[in-house]
């Protein structure tokens, strides 16, 4: 990783209006704020447009974004979310003569919800009863899985809401043209100078959020590459007539690939005759040229008399930042990454960033981030971010109507979605928890073997107290999970504010099975696992620790105690 060294404290950079701009109220540039927020930094939204976009989109979220929103405190808002969704969806059943599948209960084995398995690869669903409920990352991860049916609007909504309480200031309406380096006296960039339609705002960080045509993207310089489209879909509520004869749910034909339901009226089109006129690409999309697209993915003569709203029409266009970082400006979203929408990837992707990014740009901003804590950001996501990138390609790759294409397909769904482990695997990898970072202190390397937990998503686990792991992340701070009597609590003590501990004798009876023998647990603000020990030994644990603390966050306030021999 590279110095932040070259970039003067906060202290040296008074003369700001706000100490971070994000630019883009969606629901990534809207949880960065609120990352940075609930750190204390004062923070500005900036967005072009005057209300939130009103266009349909991703339909759920992922099991990891689920997390996320619980982790925060927004677990029951989500749920609110998810319940207004199902009965949307059993009103649309029960139109149809037809009764909603299972989504998920009590589970056989230890009474914790079911893992969610609504997903899809390329429309070709998994299936609930291939998903192994025993696996000890499926396990880990069911506590969210109530939350997981909730729109893309519905998440802005709630993430706005957190935003507003915690004071973050959104100024819609405002665009940003133009871009300019302060610099002091000995060289040193010091903050940005943001000309926008209202007022040049001077800050002294900028958190580009702005969607796949970023301009702040091409304002910091930073290159965007990838591949060009070869399919144009749409996405629609509408008023249609004659659809008797359409098959519900995901149906690839010779010439595409449609979705109708799960909502009424609601139509999903994919057409490989790559992308949209330039004239028409900013345009918005017509009945006339909705109902083209259906006629020609379904073969029948289907009638759009009305849309609902406002209909999107994209592509597989796939692109990715060469960085995530320019100096004092960061990218995060689709100002990141644009791919397919398939799997409704893009929203959790985005939030998988804010995430990342948020706590750490509020350590640097706070003057406590340890060197190369923000470079950090961008060699964690974009890995994360060039796999789900390949991931939506080869799910177009498998939509293609040929004959070969088909047969392929057939193989998949037989040979690979029809079993346990195939089919767990592959669920694991779409809802975003076999994700892995390299977050292993060098300072501990020799000290005692890397845990296999190190660098993944912690999910849930109840606690001897009653409550849960994820209600102590409320307030974005490091949690110490301390079962060795105190000992690494002593030692979390030297990072104050920063940690939060927990002090167990043992784990409970239903903890999950990945973290019932540890001893000692520490996980980031993002929920990522940075240590984590079954050593019996309080010295032996408390090297790592130290360690990791460290590495992760920063030097300690005042100096542990020591240790006992």
């Amino acid at each position: 990783m590279t110095s932040d060294s070259s970039i003067p404290p906060l202290e040296a950079v008074a003369d700001v209006d706000y100490q971070v701009g994000v630019i883009g109220a969606g629901p990534t540039g809207l949880l960065v704020a609120a990352e940075l927020a609930t750190a204390g930094v004062s923070v500005v939204v900036l967005d072009r447009h005057e209300s939130p976009d009103p266009t349909i989109k991703a339909g759920s979220i992922t099991v990891a974004t689920a997390e996320i929103l619980d982790r925060r405190g927004l677990r029951p808002a989500a749920e609110a979310a998810q319940q207004r969704f199902f009965e949307e969806l059993r009103a649309f059943a029960a139109a149809n003569g037809t009764s909603l599948p299972p989504t998920g209960g009590p589970s056989a084995v230890d009474g914790r919800p079911t893992f969610p398995s609504t997903g899809h690869f390329a429309g070709m669903f998994f299936r609930p009863d291939l998903v192994d409920q025993t696996d000890p990352e499926i396990a880990a991860h069911s506590g969210a899985a109530g939350s997981t049916m909730v729109r893309q609007s519905e998440v802005e909504a709630l993430l706005g809401a957190h935003a507003a309480a915690l004071g973050v200031e959104v100024a819609r309406g405002v665009d940003v043209t133009g871009m300019q380096s302060v610099v002091d006296d000995q060289g040193h960039e010091t903050g940005m100078t943001l000309t926008t339609s209202r007022c040049p705002i001077r800050v002294a960080w900028v958190v580009g959020a702005d969607g796949g045509r970023s301009r702040i993207r091409r304002l910091a310089g930073i290159d965007f590459v990838g591949t060009d489209p070869e399919i144009t879909g749409y996405q629609a509520i509408a008023d249609l007539e004659g659809t008797e004869g359409l098959g519900r749910g995901w149906n690839h034909t010779p010439t595409g690939v449609y979705c109708l339901g799960p909502i009424p009226g609601r139509i999903l089109t994919v057409q490989f005759t790559g992308a949209p006129d330039r004239a028409v690409r900013d345009e918005p999309v017509t009945t006339e040229e909705l109902q083209a697209s259906i006629r020609l993915v379904t073969g029948r003569d289907v009638t759009v008399r009305a849309i609902h709203g406002s209909a999107t029409r994209w592509t597989d266009n796939a692109r990715q930042a060469t960085t995530y970082r320019a100096g004092r400006v960061l990218l995060a979203g689709d100002a990141a990454h644009v791919h397919s929408p398939f799997s409704g990837q893009g929203l959790n992707l985005g939030a998988g960033d804010a995430i990342n990014l948020g706590w750490k740009l509020a350590a640097t901003v706070n003057g406590w981030a340890p060197e190369g804590l923000l470079d950090s950001y961008s060699t964690e996501r974009h890995p994360i971010g060039a796999q789900v990138l390949d991931w939506t390609r080869a799910q177009v790759a498998l939509m293609r109507g040929d004959d070969k294409t088909i047969q392929l397909r057939r193989i998949v769904q037989q040979d690979l979605l029809s079993n346990t482990t195939t089919t767990t695997h592959l669920v694991l990898a779409t809802v975003g928890v076999a994700q892995r970072y390299d977050v292993a202190p060098e300072a501990a390397t020799g000290v005692e073997p890397c845990h296999a937990l190190v660098g993944r998503l912690v999910g849930d686990a109840p606690l001897t107290d009653g409550g849960r792991l994820a209600d102590h992340f409320h307030t974005a701070s490091f949690v110490l999970i301390d079962r060795l009597k105190g000992n690494l609590t002593r030692i979390a003590d030297g990072w104050p504010e920063r940690v939060s501990t927990v002090i167990e004798d043992a784990a409970t009876v239903a903890c999950p099975d990945a973290y019932r023998t540890l001893t000692g647990l520490l996980v980031r603000p993002d929920g990522i696992i940075a240590w984590a020990t079954e050593a019996t030994d309080p010295t032996e644990a408390g090297i790592g620790l130290t360690a990791a603390l460290s590495r992760w966050a920063g030097a300690p306030v005042r100096n542990p105690p020591e240790r006992r021999s």
